[in-house]
């Protein structure tokens, strides 16, 4: 997780960003903004939101990868749903290409998707996808609970909706299962850069054979038709 903080600093003053400023944009205190810096405090659901509007790369900050320029601007067309849907049609494909078609050009991609189809499926987007989640790994919340280093209360009361993952507990999510925060943060900007540098891994070749496959389940006649709008 330091690795993380340093990431949100090296973002801010790329962008000449004080702590003051961009506090004010994360409707926070810079007292709090500097504890969170320093690791000293987490931020809240609501303020990963409020990253993920700013100019700074939030995807980044907590995968440390970064996101091709021309893809992105293709997905950032695209709303929360539909991205949610591509993230989904993208990780069958490379199961499919991989696990049948033997073919090893999507095997990292497959690796990096192996989670993501079973809580990005069109007629569970509104679900609880940290429930998903668990029962797709066969884990009691205990489990869950161990394996995010939290107190099993505190997943009880998540997968109620009583509580919300803060900065730390998205950034295991992803560190453990490759989902990335934006998946359970239900970001628009987020899944852009997600699924960009999901795209990044394939060579050239399959990156033209997934960008058609994307440009045809996005068209409007056939998504109309699709789950992705129940």
């Amino acid at each position: 997780y330091q690795n993380v903080l340093e990431r949100l600093k090296e973002e801010r003053l790329k962008n000449n960003c004080s702590q003051e400023q961009i506090s004010q944009r994360l409707k926070i205190s810079q007292s709090h903004y500097s504890k969170v810096e320093l690791g000293k405090r987490r931020f809240t659901y609501y303020e990963v939101q409020y990253l993920y509007d700013l100019e700074v790369d939030a995807h980044y900050i907590f995968t440390g990868q970064k996101s091709n320029v021309r893809c992105e601007a293709l997905f950032s067309a695209c709303d929360y749903r539909e991205l949610n849907f591509y993230l989904h049609v993208l990780a069958y494909m490379s199961e499919y290409l991989y696990l049948v078609r033997k073919s090893e050009e999507w095997k990292a991609l497959y690796r990096e998707l192996e989670y993501i189809r079973y809580v990005t499926a069109p007629d569970r987007v509104d679900d609880n996808t940290l429930f998903l989640l668990r029962r797709l790994l066969n884990y009691n919340q205990q489990t869950m609970a161990e394996k995010l280093g939290v107190d099993i209360k505190k997943v009880r009361a998540m997968e109620n909706g009583e509580s919300l993952p803060d900065s730390e507990i998205l950034w295991n999510l992803y560190q453990l299962f490759r989902i990335p925060p934006a998946v359970f943060t239900k970001n628009q900007r987020g899944m852009a850069s997600a699924v960009s540098c999901l795209m990044d891994i394939l060579p050239k070749k399959e990156k033209e054979h997934a960008l058609e496959v994307l440009e045809y389940a996005l068209s409007s006649d056939w998504m109309d038709k699709s789950l992705v709008h129940r």
